[in-house]
């Protein structure tokens, strides 16, 4: 049995662990690297849109492994076909720019060893630091998950930019201009491919060559999250995934444990918070938010992740506690409805934005068609639920003393729609419910926000700034502030791991999602059953 961490190590996401025995080979994630990519990308600076693999493999962002990735996303489908004999300037099919050395693709490794060098992808859960590789890799290799993760995967890619591509992907293939301007010029044109998914249900067993995987359905801040245990040569290794006991799903650590069964030879373990001994339940957050609600006069604004059903269902009863409707956007209701769970009207309402022409015309929404209604696909049912239910800001102006309003960094713009005359929203107030900065961009996104709450009037509870490490200027005018807090994280705090470790009795553990591995040794030592940690190098080979 072997166990390689291409990611995860020493870095909180990007995790990429493949599980390999007697010539069967699984991945458990493969997530972006997200933290790493953004020391080299931005905004305005992004990987080449046709060069995708070739550009993040040069820098680190993926990882050279052999037999994987899609040839398409390296070398166009079509390549041969390229020529310069009519405009000098354009690459012919061997240039070098086109065949990048090193990078064993799918169909290269097929092609020699007459089988897939990966089986499968054991999904754990949809956030973008789990899922937002996976596109790369050939969409023969098959993708099994809770079922409520796969709608979430496929929610996320109808309604935003960010998309992982883990399900449903474009080809990049050569084409030609057959008229216009440059007749017979190159181009890329783009094909659909479906990758398939296997969903899994709670204690589900599935077997992939040598491999017996068991998927266990368990908590964290998206819902659907899932940990496995892989048997293989009489070993067990048990993949946690990103986990917490905290919030509303009825799981304990010693119920999870039972889950997960005596015997566990290695322990790949999540260490976000391992350096924090706060356990703050979800219903804390609740009675915060309802007390922050219940002073508020006027529209009360709150900021938490449309992904975060848990966070939504908090705010939703704190709302109903305040004798407050709950409005949310439209991202949120189409993943709602996704999930069967679309509100009743008599507690949650919708927000219906201004989009385009400003003009409530309903063409206004055919670029962003979920604003509208509960379809992306109007060719199939152009679906106008919103557009026919939900609150304008002239609605919410009429009475904003009866609404707590979703508000997030995206929807600032629709506060010029719910200001009075003086650019102000009287006796409003915010509330932050997610987690706080943790990059430099985002604590400048954070002030720019600040910035639109104050320009508002909007009231707010400034949070502690944060002091660097080894900062020893406190009044430093590069610190940035922070708006304060209502959440509780989606994993689990040192005290928490301390006691599932201990359940667990691994033979060895292995940190991983975390800035932290070395505590992981600290634990081991205090719980005191001759557990060995193994901190892992990024894709060094373990055998067990």
């Amino acid at each position: 049995m072997k166990i390689t961490c291409y990611g995860g190590v020493d870095e909180i996401g990007g995790n990429k662990i493949l599980v390999e025995n007697d010539g069967t080979r699984i991945f458990l994630d493969f997530g972006q690297r997200m933290g790493y990519e953004n020391d080299f990308f931005s905004e305005f600076l992004n990987p080449r849109t046709n060069t995708p693999i070739k550009d993040r493999i040069t820098i680190g962002a993926l990882p050279k492994i052999p037999g994987v990735y899609r040839k398409d996303l390296i070398v166009p489908t079509g390549v041969e076909n390229l020529s310069s004999s009519v405009y000098a300037r354009v690459l012919e099919s061997k240039s070098p720019l086109l065949s990048p050395s090193g990078i064993d693709t799918y169909e290269d490794y097929i092609g020699r060893e007459g089988k897939p060098y990966v089986d499968a992808i054991f999904l754990s859960h949809a956030h973008l630091d789990h899922t937002g590789a996976i596109g790369f890799l050939h969409q023969n290799i098959p993708l099994y998950c809770s079922r409520v993760t796969e709608i979430l995967v496929r929610a996320i890619d109808d309604v935003t930019m960010f998309k992982s591509k883990a399900l449903d992907s474009k080809t990049n293939d050569i084409d030609f201009y057959k008229k216009g301007i440059f007749p017979d010029s190159p181009r890329i044109v783009h094909g659909n491919i479906k990758r398939k998914c296997v969903s899994l249900k709670d204690n589900e067993n599935v077997n992939i060559g040598t491999l017996s995987v068991t998927h266990i359905s368990q908590d964290h801040s998206v819902p659907g999250a899932s940990s496995f245990v892989v048997n293989c040569s009489g070993k067990k290794i048990l993949y946690t995934g990103d986990i917490r006991f905290h919030g509303y799903y009825p799981m304990t650590i010693e119920e999870y444990a039972a889950k997960v069964g005596p015997g566990i030879d290695v322990m790949i373990c999540e260490g976000t918070r391992i350096d924090s001994d706060k356990v703050l339940p979800e219903s804390m957050i609740k009675d915060k938010i309802a007390d922050k609600i219940k002073k508020a006069k006027g529209l009360v604004f709150v900021d938490f992740s449309w992904k975060d059903t848990t966070r939504y269902e908090t705010i939703k009863q704190a709302s109903e506690d305040a004798g407050r409707i709950f409005v949310i956007n439209a991202r949120l209701a189409y993943l709602l409805n996704k999930l069967d769970e679309y509100p009743s009207a008599d507690s949650v309402k919708v927000f219906l934005k201004r989009k385009g022409s400003c003009l409530y015309s309903p063409g206004d929404y055919s670029s962003s068609k979920y604003e509208y209604g509960l379809s992306v696909d109007w060719k199939e049912n152009k679906d106008s639920t919103h557009y026919d239910n939900a609150l304008t800001a002239l609605d919410i102006k009429k009475h904003p003393e009866r609404y707590v309003m979703m508000l997030s960094y995206f929807d600032l713009g629709q506060m010029f729609d719910i200001a009075d005359e003086n650019g102000k929203i009287p006796d409003s107030w915010f509330i932050k419910a997610q987690c706080a900065p943790f990059s430099d961009e985002m604590e400048l996104d954070e002030e720019r926000f600040m910035n639109w709450l104050k320009a508002f009037g909007i009231g707010f509870d400034l949070g502690k700034t944060p002091i660097p490490d080894g900062c020893t200027n406190k009044d430093c005018d590069k610190l940035h502030n922070i708006i304060e807090r209502a959440h509780v994280s989606g994993h689990a705090s040192r005290p928490e791991l301390k006691k599932l470790i201990g359940l667990v009795n691994p033979k060895v553990l292995i940190p991983v999602h975390t800035m932290y591995p070395k505590a992981f040794g600290e634990l081991a030592e205090e719980i005191k059953t001759g557990i060995e940690v193994m901190l892992p190098e990024y894709a060094k080979t373990y055998a067990f």
